[in-house]
């Protein structure tokens, strides 16, 4: 069966237990929102879209090759945003599930992905800035929904997606008669939500602790029925999911208007049409060809429910084609009666699962956080790529490239990645060298979370690859690192710092893993 093949299976399988619309309604009053008596901040969704291929824990990278970053690439970059908060920003790429096959190196789909990694999450309406592919446009807002599937197992040690939710059985920790079942959350892209929210503990023995069988991290949520060291089985697990994040490239204005003003867009006009101070509201009219093509009352405002409710949020946004705008809430809607408007032109949006449209190779997915900001997006291929010795493959719009130097027989025994300004990295083949896995940044997955999965491997994968170019002597290290002069010598600051990370992260991730005997 094709790799094509397979993602084809995985959309339909994905399709299989969501919760269709009929119970929408059902669950929308059994999820729990943020504080008792508000809404539900999203909706339920009412079909599932398949997550990007590699997104359960058993599928990340295999003994993968680390690089902290390159020179081209953004790695801890503050990006300022209308109020002064300054999120750091960082770019990630990994390649999972690479092999050797007939001579060449295979990445299947979804296999090469490119992350924007936050530190912190991104915040709508706030005039945020996000690094896409070099370029930084504003975050202006987005459309998140809250998937629901039903009768879900988790078999121990295992994971399932749910939305842009990944759950992974983690742990069982017992004594005598009593035991407790540990959940990991993560998101698709690999950001494990225990630094912010804890992981969930079930236990039907402890039914304190996390009520029990039911868990709730903002609308990441589920009530199991049944809690072993062998499974987990929920009635339903809930997850959710940043269906499209909007953005744009150029700010047309921001600040405040009174009635009539006006405001080119391109072809358009954006007006105010009028404005009612008294009832917090503003009447936009965006007019093309001397024709009003939109015309929307904006407000007024509920503080109380921004910016995650998404009602409160689409009372105060506009938009049309590429021209959005909102009435902006801070630090004040209105004064001196005028309305405090930001607009901007050139939007565009990213769509989870769509074709990215700046380069058709790859497919695009928003992360979602539960509380409703958004934690960058991932672009991951959509085709297998194939590459013989001396070939490589760009990242979306060249971003950066992937470069196989040297194969023999089953081992990639040069290999590197290069940023679009021809900085590359060390040779990051050799001889116990099987694939092209990778993780490289220094972001909240690539630099912190991903350790957990496979910051032992990387150290592991480093160790052996040192001691048999050792052990072949000065002749074969020289044959496999003949390519030119990398950005980074082998053992760089850089490397050496890396390494140093691994070993106080893979120390941080000691755990139990508990009883998890088959038939227990």
């Amino acid at each position: 069966m094709t790799r094509r093949g397979l993602w084809s299976i995985a959309t339909a399988a994905a399709l299989l237990s969501v919760v269709p619309g009929a119970f929408a309604e059902d669950y929308a009053k059994v999820l729990r929102p943020a504080k008792p008596g508000m809404p539900l901040a999203h909706p339920i969704a009412e079909k599932d879209i398949a997550p990007p291929p590699f997104s359960l824990i058993a599928d990340r990278p295999v003994r993968p090759a680390y690089v902290p970053g390159l020179p081209g690439l953004i790695e801890g970059k503050p990006v300022t945003d209308d109020f002064g908060r300054k999120p750091p920003k960082f770019d990630a790429v990994f390649i999972r599930q690479s092999r050797v096959e007939n001579g060449e190196v295979v990445i299947p789909p979804g296999g090469l992905a490119y992350h924007e990694d936050t530190w912190g999450g991104e915040v709508a309406l706030r005039g945020e800035q996000i690094p896409v592919l070099g370029r930084l446009p504003t975050y202006v807002d987005y459309d998140m929904t809250v998937v629901v599937k039903e009768n879900i197992t988790i078999p121990a040690g295992q994971s399932v997606v749910v939305g842009g939710t990944v759950y992974q059985y983690y742990a069982t920790v017992g004594h005598n008669k009593t035991a407790n079942h540990t959940l990991h959350v993560k998101t698709i892209a690999g950001t494990d939500w225990e630094w912010a929210f804890g992981s969930p503990v079930l236990s039907t023995t402890q039914t304190d602790w996390w009520n029990g069988l039911q868990f709730t991290q903002l609308y990441n949520q589920g009530k199991a029925r049944e809690a072993t060291a062998k499974q987990i089985v929920f009635d339903w697990l809930a997850g959710v999911r940043m269906d499209r994040i909007v953005l744009a490239d150029d700010k047309v204005f921001a600040g405040l208007a009174g009635a009539g003003d006006e405001w080119k867009a391109g072809s358009r006009t954006v007006k105010v049409a009028s404005i009612d101070a008294a009832t917090g509201t503003v009447n936009i009219e965006v007019v093309e060809d001397g024709k009003v093509v939109l015309a929307k009352t904006l407000g007024p405002v509920q503080n109380e429910l921004l910016i995650e409710d998404t009602g409160a949020r689409k009372a105060l946004v506009f938009e049309h084609g590429d021209v959005i705008g909102f009435l902006s809430p801070w630090p004040e809607a209105f004064k001196d009666g005028k309305a405090n408007l930001k607009i901007y032109d050139k939007a565009f949006s990213l769509r989870y699962g769509d074709t990215y449209a700046a380069d058709a190779r790859f497919a695009v997915y928003p992360v979602g956080c539960p509380t409703g900001h958004n934690f960058g997006f991932m672009l991951v291929n959509r085709e297998e790529i194939r590459l013989k010795p001396g070939a490589s493959v760009d990242g979306p719009e060249g971003y950066f490239k992937v470069a196989v130097d040297r194969i023999e027989g089953e081992k990639v025994l040069a290999w590197h990645i290069a940023d679009r300004q021809g900085n590359r990295s060390a040779n990051l083949g050799g001889p116990t060298i099987t694939n092209v896995d990778l993780v490289l940044g220094q972001g909240r997955v690539a630099g912190q979370a991903i350790l957990k999965d496979v910051g032992r491997q990387m150290l592991t994968r480093t160790y052996d690859n040192m001691q048999a170019n050792t052990a072949s002597g000065p002749t074969a290290v020289v044959a496999a690192t003949a390519a030119p002069a990398p950005h980074a010598a082998s053992f760089s600051p850089g490397l050496i710092a890396a390494l140093g990370v691994f070993a106080a992260g893979i120390g941080a991730v000691g755990y139990e893993i508990g009883r998890r005997r088959a038939g227990s």
